[in-house]
C-alpha cells in the first residue's frame, strides 16, 4: 500500500510504502506526516 508523505516543514510530497527519514529539499531530518493513502 503506497501513501503519500508530507514534510511539514516545506511542503515536499514524497509517494512511498515507507516514511521517508530526510527530506530532499530541507536537506534535514523531518518528521514526516502522512497525506492520504493511494490504491493502485
Amino acid at each position: 500500500m503506497l501513501a503519500i508523505w508530507r514534510c511539514p516543514q516545506c511542503g515536499y510530497e514524497k509517494e512511498g510504502r515507507c516514511k521517508p527519514r530526510k527530506c530532499p529539499h530541507c536537506d534535514d531530518q523531518r518528521d514526516f506526516e502522512k497525506k492520504e493513502e493511494s490504491k493502485k
